[in-house]
């Protein structure tokens, strides 16, 4: 006895519909599940591949001097290959500028502040290079290596006053013993 043809004649026919829905949607369901493991394991060896975050972050800093450049011809009104002061605070003052900044990462609270560390030379001039590796020091979040450098040069500075200080206290009693002798 050939038990599929009794049950087919008791079973409606949209049950077959129904069937072909279920292996259908459940086919395609674990073929996407395998495929999206798939995926996330080649986008984690390949984050992981040495090659790939070479190039990655030479993309990015090519990117980041072509934007300065660009950012840099429209604010160097003159020509003359450096940005004064009055030129900064001028392109600046532009709130399309300063969302421009801010898309890149670095927020412009102060112009003058900002101009002060981008100024590394200090000779009130600011030239293309200056700014590209100046905002490019100052993009994003800090990193604990900057912190722990800040930390370091604040402990010495700490120290260096703690010097003076007792230096200028011994000067002090020398000074009264000096007084009260005369």
């Amino acid at each position: 006895m050939f038990v599929p043809i009794p049950c087919q004649e008791k079973v409606s026919s949209w049950f077959v519909v129904f069937s072909l829905l279920h292996k259908i949607v459940f086919g395609f369901a674990c073929v996407a599940v395998i495929n999206g493991v798939f995926m996330q394991e080649t986008f984690k060896v390949a984050q992981q591949d040495d090659q790939i975050m070479l190039r990655t972050v030479e993309t990015k800093r090519m990117a980041h001097r072509k934007k300065m450049q660009m950012f840099f011809q429209h604010a160097n009104d003159d020509d003359d290959k450096v940005l004064s002061p009055e030129e900064w605070r001028e392109v600046l003052a532009e709130e399309k500028v300063k969302h421009w900044f801010a898309a890149q990462g670095l927020s412009i609270s102060d112009p003058d502040l900002l101009w002060d560390i981008l100024d590394t030379s200090g000779d009130r001039e600011l030239d293309l290079e200056e700014l590209i590796q100046g905002t490019a020091r100052l993009q994003g979040p800090a990193r604990s290596l900057d912190l722990a450098v800040l930390k370091m040069e604040h402990y010495r500075t700490l120290g260096a006053v703690k010097d003076i200080r007792s230096s200028v206290d011994m000067l002090r009693q020398q000074v009264n013993l000096l007084v009260r002798r005369r």
